[in-house]
């Protein structure tokens, strides 16, 4: 039988973008620490709070690239291909999908310059009319298949295929994407490969065909920046992703986000995907009704991160406090468990407002086991898991007193690895 207090359910609610750096517009001090938090405050305080590294060693702090170091997944997960699976799009044999941004780029003093990765802000109808255009535009030679998708505002998905044909090793591989290159050349950030040459002529001669349509043609004309390319990035096949109960301990798992990527790893790795609509209003009733069907729920927002790509520092603050108020605070009266439980959250990184970026730094993290409606800081493990934990120096120790959630968490304990909070996680 197992124990009473045995954690068998988990929460992971991962903060997109609520991290960042000290700025000078706030007196030296985080948009995080600058927003109003007493949800988050009360879990750092009660629970165990830290700070863990997101990104892997030697990768861009990426989403996908946190998800595969956070769960144990074995290989890359290409972006273009979980937004596939996420928009239910079967990739056929061979055929590979890429992320499609419509993005600005300016002539710069030798070379021509990622302006604006986000377009100068499309409309979702203004997407869809150009994504429309496009698909009726591109030249494709014998054999060839590819088509556009829009995904909202600027965002889009180009699915590609060549009947009779598999792709070469690294035909995928070599562009950076566009939010991580903002006012840099983008030469050095194309593929120059001769096996991604095709696509590289896609992302070419989509400069062409939107040079011709009549509304962005006479924006350019009237001296207006505009969204004028579009630009290709984390392409690849379908992953095979092994079962998450199996990573999980044999737990369930749901994903509630309103992001396609990871309700395509959710799908492709057996999970329950819960798409948020209309931003991150309802997320707490989502996450709670995930709670009561699944072992371990994964609740990811973005409102923050989506201020920060911006540069929108009032919105980067406001999206903190919502998430304090409006997910935070009502899980933490009632996560929707039916018993006990454990609740973690999580900042994704950090993501500066200032430089447009996000940046491979440690970022806090509390963590608390919940049983009936009181939060204590979880058990640490015995026997040898615990001596090498300790040895290792892994996890933030509770504290006496307040403890405000923001990054000074990494100042008073080791960043954890990935694999090291996934363990915190699941032990009982």
């Amino acid at each position: 039988m197992k124990a009473a207090h045995s954690m068998e359910k988990t929460l992971a609610i991962i903060g997109g973008g609520i991290a960042d750096r000290p700025l000078a517009g706030l007196e030296g001090r985080t948009p995080l620490q600058a927003a109003a938090t007493p949800a988050l405050d009360l879990l750092a305080t009660q629970g165990e709070a830290g700070a863990w590294r997101p990104a892997p060693a030697g990768e861009p702090p990426r989403g996908e690239s946190l998800l595969r170091a956070l769960f144990g997944l074995p290989s890359p997960l290409p972006r273009g291909a979980l937004e596939a699976s996420g928009l239910g799009l079967e990739l056929r044999e061979g055929e590979v999908a890429f992320r499609a941004d419509f993005v600005c780029l300016r002539p710069g003093a030798t070379s021509v310059v990622m302006f604006d990765p986000a377009g100068l802000g499309l409309s979702d109808q203004e997407g869809g009319s150009l994504v429309g255009y496009l698909n009726e535009r591109m030249a494709l030679g014998p054999g060839e298949e590819a088509r556009l998708h829009p995904l909202g505002g600027n965002r889009a998905l180009l699915t590609y295929r060549q009947e009779g044909a598999r792709l070469a090793p690294g035909a995928t591989e070599g562009f950076t994407p566009p939010g991580e290159i903002r006012g840099l050349p983008i030469g050095g950030h194309l593929p120059g490969r001769e096996e991604a040459r095709r696509f590289v002529h896609f992302v070419n001669d989509s400069q062409m065909i939107l040079a011709a349509h009549p509304t962005l043609r006479e924006r350019a004309q009237n001296g207006m920046f505009t969204a004028n390319s579009l630009w290709l990035w984390g392409g690849g096949e379908r992953p095979s992703l092994p079962p998450f109960p199996r990573l999980l301990g044999g737990r369930t798992m749901s994903v509630v986000s309103a992001s396609p990527a990871l309700a395509g790893m959710a799908r492709l790795g057996g999970a329950e995907a819960v798409v948020l609509r209309g931003g991150e209003r309802g997320a707490a009733d989502a996450a709670r009704r995930a709670m009561a069907a699944s072992g371990f729920v994964l609740l990811w927002l973005e409102e923050a991160g989506e201020a920060s790509d911006r540069g929108d520092l009032e919105g980067k603050i406001k999206a903190i406090e919502r998430l304090d108020a409006e997910v935070v605070e009502p899980l933490l009266l009632n996560p929707g468990a039916g018993g006990p439980c454990r609740i973690l959250v999580a900042a994704d990184g950090v993501a500066s407002v200032e430089s447009l970026g996000r940046l491979a730094e440690p970022a806090p993290y509390a963590l608390a086991d919940w049983e009936e409606g009181k939060l204590h800081p979880p058990k640490a493990p015995g026997g040898l898991p615990g001596l090498w934990r300790r040895l290792r120096g892994e996890g933030g120790a509770a504290a006496p007193g307040p403890r405000p959630f923001d990054e000074r968490l990494g100042e008073t304990a080791k960043a954890i690895t990935p694999g090291a909070l996934r363990r915190r996680l699941l032990e009982s």
